[in-house]
Parts: structure tokens; C-alpha cells; sequence
């Protein structure tokens, strides 16, 4: 059983909906995390319907870590979940996640088809797109004091996870985001906007 909140903007069902991943379990992550928030808050702003959740063995989830394979499954339980509500389009789902979360997102869109993908601040020490590919629209954020995600590996490879891949670089930001939360909520809702909801 995993603990989650399903957040619904305004206006008519049905809704696209995201389903958004937190940072590492190990180190701390968990939904309420101030990127995550900061993605949930982009979805809404832009009429997609956002579905923060905990891994196993974060906060009220059952289970123990399970070194990202179990975390997979429990980013297929979050989607399931989110198909199955009657105000979600299952025919729109958007894959959203940060540090740890920004790799499980990457995993699942790269086996399953997706409408969009955000993924911020990616670890890259394995290489950024290691084995990923992605056939949807994919923006990549990150910040160019990040301790753990080198936008310049990333900017590298932009063209190896999809076609269409937007990389955005931000001036002065680490891999927390501390008092960059806005310039970031920005940036995801215009290309959610381009992308998703047309707006």
C-alpha cells in the first residue's frame, strides 16, 4: 500500500494527469519535497491533474527501498491508479519526477508510451540516458551548480534519449532548488502548456 495525494485543478473533467516522483528514498525524499511541490503546482496551473506519491518505505508507504526496481512498480501502481479514476484521461498520461524520481520517470516512459515526460535534475554518474529512450516530448531542467546532475553531460547527449528533447540550464541553481522553486514551476508550465494542454 503506498500513501499519495491526487490533487485536481480547476475546470472540467476529464483531466490529463501526471504522475509525479520524489528524490532519492535513502536521502531523505518524500512528496512533500519543494520540487515535487513545485511540479504538482505546474500541473495544476496548466489543467493536468498531479498525483504525488511516496515510494515504499517512505512515510506512510509500506515496504522497504528496493534499489529502483521496486520503485518502478510502484510508479506502475501510481499510474494503474490514476487511469482507474473516471476524471483522469487515461489516454494522458505525463511522467514528472526530480533527482531519483527524474530517473524512474525516465524509465517508465522509455517501456511504456507517455504524453509528455519532465525530468529535472537527473542524476548523471551512470551517464545521463543511460539506456533510455523516449518518444515523447521530454524536458530536461537542471541547474548549472548541481552537484549531482552535469547539465553540460546532459547538454552532450540531449539528441540520445528522443527526438524531441528541451534542455533548460539554470543560472546558479544547485540540485535542491532552494529559492529557484518559481523560475522552475515556470519553465515545466510553459512547456506543459506547449505540449499537453495547448495552452
Amino acid at each position: 500500500m503506498l500513501e499519495g495525494v491526487l490533487h485536481f485543478p480547476d475546470g472540467a473533467a476529464p483531466f490529463p494527469g501526471a504522475v509525479v516522483c520524489h528524490p532519492h528514498p535513502q536521502y531523505g525524499g518524500d512528496m512533500h519535497n519543494n520540487v515535487v511541490m513545485a511540479l504538482a503546482r505546474a500541473c495544476l496551473g496548466r489543467g493536468v491533474a498531479a498525483l504525488r506519491f511516496n515510494f515504499r518505505g517512505v512515510g506512510g508507504s509500506e515496504g522497504a527501498y528496493d534499489s529502483g526496481a521496486g520503485e518502478l512498480a510502484d510508479v506502475a501502481a501510481a499510474v494503474d491508479f490514476l487511469r482507474a479514476d473516471a476524471r483522469i484521461d487515461a489516454l494522458r498520461i505525463l511522467m514528472v519526477g526530480y533527482s531519483f524520481g527524474a530517473l524512474m520517470a525516465l524509465r517508465w516512459a522509455s517501456a511504456f508510451p507517455v504524453s509528455a515526460v519532465v525530468a529535472v535534475s537527473p542524476p548523471t554518474v551512470a551517464g545521463p540516458f543511460s539506456g533510455i529512450r523516449v518518444e515523447s516530448p521530454l524536458l530536461v531542467a537542471a541547474g548549472d551548480s548541481d552537484q549531482y546532475c552535469d547539465a553540460r553531460a546532459i547538454a552532450a547527449q540531449q539528441d540520445q534519449p528522443g527526438s524531441d528533447v528541451r534542455l533548460e540550464v539554470f543560472s546558479g541553481v544547485d540540485h535542491f532548488w532552494w529559492g529557484a522553486e518559481d523560475r522552475l514551476e515556470e519553465v515545466v508550465s510553459g512547456f506543459l502548456g506547449a505540449c499537453v494542454t495547448g495552452g
